[in-house]
């Protein structure tokens, strides 16, 4: 299934973009999402824990990220998979930045093929209401974090995972990484559209 999303960050490219090389941190705004340890020959350990209603999924896998700094565009590539389901995710994202009165356009299109028992979610409707409600929290995240750590004065903002920074990316000790509550999301969506529409 291919899903084509699109946001705005309120700085110009130049200020995004290391931000966009940044693994950890844009893991960090993804809601559900975790690196379980630093990156291995440019290799990204992932988990992403996600609640259906009754049913916890935890995908845990690796992915592989490239860079046109020129262009500013990426592409990560990865699969995943849930033990307790027996459900695997294999998909690749594209994304793109450029740049608006607004400050930064950025354009994401996802191609990923779901199989197990949680391909029965994988159905349009649902999927692309939880994939615009996502993209709009992950770029809220982003905004904010952009907002008080400028890309061009951040440290933070290298542009990789540093190699000791195991301890500070990985979960505590027996807890897992907080799940991504799909339909509570779903519902905030919806709600939010409700009230534009209302009110509009």
């Amino acid at each position: 299934m291919l899903i084509e999303q699109s946001f705005t960050l309120p700085l110009p490219p130049a200020q995004a973009w290391p931000a966009f090389r940044n693994a950890e941190l844009l893991v960090e705004c993804l809601p559900g999402a975790s690196l379980t340890g630093p990156a291995v020959d440019g290799e990204l350990p992932l988990r992403f824990d996600v609640k259906l209603g009754p049913i916890a999924a935890g995908f845990i896998g690796a992915g592989r990220v490239s860079f046109d700094d020129p262009a500013q565009t990426g592409r990560f590539e990865g699969q995943a998979a849930d033990k307790r389901s027996n459900s695997r995710v294999r998909g690749a994202a594209t994304f793109s930045l450029r740049p608006v009165a607004a400050g930064t356009q950025v354009e994401v299109a996802v191609d990923y093929t779901l199989t197990g028992a949680l391909a029965q979610f994988s159905r349009g409707a649902i999927v692309r209401e939880l994939a615009s409600a996502l993209t709009a929290q992950f770029a809220s995240n982003l905004a904010v974090r952009l907002r008080s750590d400028p890309a061009t004065d951040s440290p933070a903002l290298t542009g990789h995972v540093p190699a000791d920074s195991t301890s500070r990316i990985s979960p505590a000790p027996g807890a897992a990484p907080m799940a991504l509550d799909a339909w509570s999301l779903i519902k905030r969506a919806l709600l939010a559209k409700w009230a534009s529409w209302r009110h509009g």
